[in-house]
């Protein structure tokens, strides 16, 4: 619960700086995507793949915010970064269908959390898993 929290407020201040442009200009990374990944999306995509069965409203709480995140934090991802390659990476077709995929497994990881199911939710994370290592094979070798 600790790095849900920890990453809701990464996030949020991400979310801020992306949302302080002018209408119709494109977001300002306000950080790179490694520490997109390593202090948000991470953590998130974590909980979603982390299920087992929870029995509260606020255990299911924990998913729908996690959902959430990985929704937002795909959509940011598309913009780019601070990083030494993070604009180079966005301005790939395959990057930006790498985020769509990551941003659909998101809505239906949200879905399922909302009706509290179980199934549902792996099944998100199965179609969430193989492009997120994709991903990390194609654009950063090395990554675990």
């Amino acid at each position: 619960m600790k790095l849900i929290i920890a990453s809701l407020v990464a996030f949020l201040t991400l979310l801020a700086a992306r949302n302080a442009t002018s209408e119709g200009e494109d977001p300002v990374p306000a950080m790179s995507i490694m520490d997109l990944m390593v202090t948000v999306i991470t953590p998130a995509t974590d909980t979603l793949w982390g299920i087992e069965d929870p029995q509260t409203d606020e255990e299911w709480q924990a998913f729908i915010d996690a959902a959430n995140i990985v929704i937002e934090a795909g959509k940011t991802v598309k913009a780019g970064g601070t990083g030494p390659n993070d604009n180079t990476w966005a301005s790939d077709p395959a990057w930006d269908a790498f985020a769509d995929v990551m941003i659909s497994a998101g809505i239906d990881a949200l879905e399922a959390a909302r009706k509290q199911d179980v199934d549902a939710m792996f099944d998100a994370g199965g179609v969430l898993y193989p492009p997120c290592e994709e991903c990390h094979i194609q654009f950063n070798p090395g990554v675990q």
